[in-house]
Order: structure tokens, then C-alpha cells, then sequence
């Protein structure tokens, strides 16, 4: 019976610590290790590069030691990739040369987002969570051919002391996504250049709020 008392006193103390209704607004920044992932396909070799990030979000407890937040902000990667032009015949002075002439090398590609992330986080201890969630991004700089966003799922750990936030994250993408990177066109412009990448990041998240309730 005592250990039972003990138990639920243990309980309802965890309970009143950890689910007391809180909302937030504040400012978030990040900083990441870009490691795009190539489709074997019909994308060519990347180098890893760098990315940040800033914006805002809203966050909420909504039970016992679990919160929610959204957010929106924006993001700039940069990918660095291998390419290879199609082969073509040159001239020179109205003459063709014997061989076909073919020019490869790297490129990088400047790459800016709108991100809109949804996040679940659990408190493991005081100070210390566990977090998942989804995020849909659109890029402004490129053409995708198409309106629909670019979906990744994201995981990691982090800390809160006071009122600054850390998080240690990876984000992934569902699947393959591509943007016409502009190098080249086929057939008078019937088709274009493109790269074709899965996205992964590791992210190092920071934010501090501005108002609570």
C-alpha cells in the first residue's frame, strides 16, 4: 500500500511538472551539413555542402509532457554537383573536327526555400526531449515543373535551460525531388538539364522566445 501512495504522489507530481498549458512565439535559426543523396538514374555524383535558415514558430503543451509546434521560415542550401554536357560535333571555320568534343565539371547550385515544419516533442527528463515531425518546403530560385512541395520527415534530440532551445536534427527526404538546373536543352527545348537528388541534412537547431503565456 505504501509503495502504491509512493507511486501515485510520483505520478501526479510528473503530471503537474510537465503538463501546465504554456504557448509560445519566438524566433528560430539553423545551421546544417547538406548531404544530398543522388538518384543513380539520372543524377550525376554531389559533394556535401552547408546550409542555414531563419524564422518563426508557435509552439503549445498539449498533454502531460508532450508539445506541438509549427513554424515558418526560410532556408538556403548549397549543392555542389557533377556535370557532364551531351556530346556535339564543333567547327571551326566551317569544318567539323574528326571527334565529338564532350565538357564536364562541378557546379554549384545556390538553392532557397520556404520551409513550413510541423513538429510532436516529448520531454524524456527536465531538461531534455525527444522530437519527430514533417516539414513541406518550396523553392523560389529554380523551376520543378511542378507546384508541389518537396516533403521531408525529421528526428533528432535537444535540450531547454531557461528559455533557450537546442536541437540536434535529421531531415530526409520521402523521396527523389529535382529542379531544370539550366545547363542544357535537347530537341529545340523539348527537354531540359536537370538534378535529380534525395534531400538529407543534419541540422543544428537554436531558438529563444519572444512572448509566453
Amino acid at each position: 500500500m505504501r509503495k502504491t501512495l509512493l507511486l501515485f504522489i510520483f505520478l501526479s507530481y510528473s503530471f503537474v511538472g510537465y503538463s501546465q498549458s504554456q504557448t509560445q512565439f519566438g524566433i528560430t535559426t539553423e545551421g546544417s551539413w547538406f548531404t544530398p543523396r543522388p538518384n543513380s538514374k539520372y543524377s550525376e555524383p554531389n559533394h556535401n555542402g552547408w546550409g542555414t535558415g531563419i524564422g518563426v514558430y508557435a509552439s503549445r503543451n498539449i498533454y502531460w509532457r508532450f508539445s506541438a509546434d509549427i513554424g515558418l521560415f526560410y532556408r538556403y542550401k548549397q549543392m555542389h554537383q557533377h556535370y557532364t554536357m551531351p556530346y556535339t560535333e564543333p567547327t571551326e571555320g566551317g569544318y567539323s573536327y574528326p571527334y565529338p568534343q564532350r565538357e564536364e565539371g562541378w557546379i554549384k547550385y545556390p538553392l532557397h526555400y520556404v520551409v513550413l515544419p510541423v513538429h510532436l516533442q516529448f520531454l524524456t527528463g527536465k531538461y531534455f526531449f525527444v522530437r519527430g515531425g514533417i516539414e513541406a518546403s518550396w523553392i523560389t530560385n529554380h523551376d520543378v515543373g511542378s507546384k508541389k512541395p518537396e516533403y521531408n520527415w525529421t528526428a533528432g534530440f535537444g535540450s531547454q535551460k531557461h528559455k533557450l532551445k537546442w536541437s540536434l536534427n535529421l531531415i530526409r527526404g520521402f523521396k527523389a525531388v529535382g529542379f531544370m538546373n539550366g545547363l542544357y536543352t535537347i530537341d529545340n527545348g523539348k527537354y531540359f538539364s536537370a538534378t535529380v537528388y534525395r534531400n538529407q541534412m543534419l541540422q543544428l537547431s537554436l531558438s529563444y522566445p519572444f512572448w509566453q503565456k
